[in-house]
């Protein structure tokens, strides 16, 4: 004859405790993990969204026109847009030669930037350009664009604010932030204004992973 043992409502009591606190330990632990996902991912979307405005800072900043392919784009834009993007990248001025009227940016020099901002599609038609207010001379004879020693404020800077990546592209909304509208709080911080419009831009893939802008459109998404 077999005998049970019989619980005391006691052991029962903890027993029911431990797997109380063993659960609410698992959905801590839970919620932990979710919020360091979280955060990550959101830290990886922080900096890839950065990596792209990066990229397309020296493309927006003169608010070129829009088009649907590279094809179509205006010539001069896209050189004054290749140009301040070399600028951009504040190279020594050590390595450059000069004249009365400024430094000499050597045409291979734009021509190798150019591809890698808009692929290997269209080439540059070398010519003078006016880059946002400032001249940029192109002399045949030097072989190189003149750039005058000055500076200029950009007048948009991007925000981007969806990115989806298919199809060998990355589909970007991007907000253009009005120079002229950024504003310092009391602590002196920079506080950044609200987009004064909305773009599409689409980067295309190469195949070593770096991307080259294929078109800028009006948003249709916001």
């Amino acid at each position: 004859m077999s005998l049970k043992k019989k619980r005391s409502p006691v052991n029962i009591a903890v027993g029911i405790l431990v797997l109380l606190l063993a659960a609410a330990g698992t959905v801590s632990l839970g919620l932990q993990l979710w919020r360091q996902i979280s955060s990550s991912a959101g830290e990886k979307n922080r900096q890839r969204f950065a990596a792209y405005e990066a990229f397309i800072a020296p493309v927006i900043m003169n608010d070129p026109d829009t088009f649907d392919d590279i094809t179509m784009a205006d010539m001069d834009q896209l050189i004054s847009i290749t140009l301040w993007s070399i600028l951009d990248d504040n190279p020594e001025p050590d390595q450059y030669e000069y004249t009365d009227k400024g430094m000499l940016l050597p045409k291979s020099e734009v021509e190798e930037r150019f591809a890698s901002l808009f692929g290997g599609e269209r080439k540059p038609d070398h010519r003078s350009v006016d880059g946002g207010g400032i001249e940029f001379l192109y002399s045949e004879k030097e072989k190189s664009y003149i750039i005058p020693i000055t500076g200029i404020t950009p007048i948009y800077t991007p925000k981007v604010i969806e990115a989806e990546e298919k199809d060998k592209a990355v589909y970007l909304t991007v907000g253009y932030l009005a120079s002229t509208d950024w504003q310092q709080d009391s602590q002196g911080n920079m506080v950044s204004p609200e987009p004064s419009k909305y773009m599409d831009i689409t980067l295309g893939i190469s195949a070593d992973g770096s991307y080259y802008v294929r078109a800028i459109r009006k948003a249709e998404r916001l």
